[in-house]
């Protein structure tokens, strides 16, 4: 009767999660198309940022890229505690989890350092646009 009810409890648990990654891939796939830059027009821009306007839109695409880092590194902790609650129900040759804590442990800090780096990029984009004479008379 327990082992019925852990696993109850573990499809109720990943039924959840999946509604929660479906909600947060469909919100993130509206955004990327309506405010980030493609990767060409990144390099371009970098390359030939010379006014306010240009380091703005670098600015605004490190904020973005700093927000979407920060929910995913969130949602790889949000992960990792949840499965540090479980028993391990795969297991790799090796004898231990698949799904194991650590993986999303590490990937929520790097995920988290990547958007520090982004934060601090857009920072700098941002004095950057301060700190250039606007060519318009």
């Amino acid at each position: 009767m327990k082992s019925i009810y852990s696993a109850l409890e573990r499809i109720t648990i990943l039924a959840l999660l999946s509604v929660i990654l479906l909600a947060c891939g469909s919100a993130t796939a509206r955004a990327e198309n309506s405010s980030t830059l493609s990767k060409k027009e990144l390099i371009t821009l970098l390359a030939n940022a010379h006014t306010p306007a240009d380091q703005q839109k670098l600015a605004a695409y490190y904020h973005y890229e700093a927000q979407r880092l920060t929910a995913k590194s969130q949602d790889f902790s949000s992960q990792a505690e949840i499965l540090a609650k479980q028993p391990a129900t795969i297991e790799s040759k090796q004898g231990i989890s698949c799904q194991c804590t650590s993986h999303y442990r590490y990937f929520s800090k790097l995920y988290a350092q990547e958007a520090k780096d982004a934060e601090a990029l857009a920072i700098q984009h941002d004095q950057l646009a301060k700190n250039i004479p606007d060519a318009r008379p």
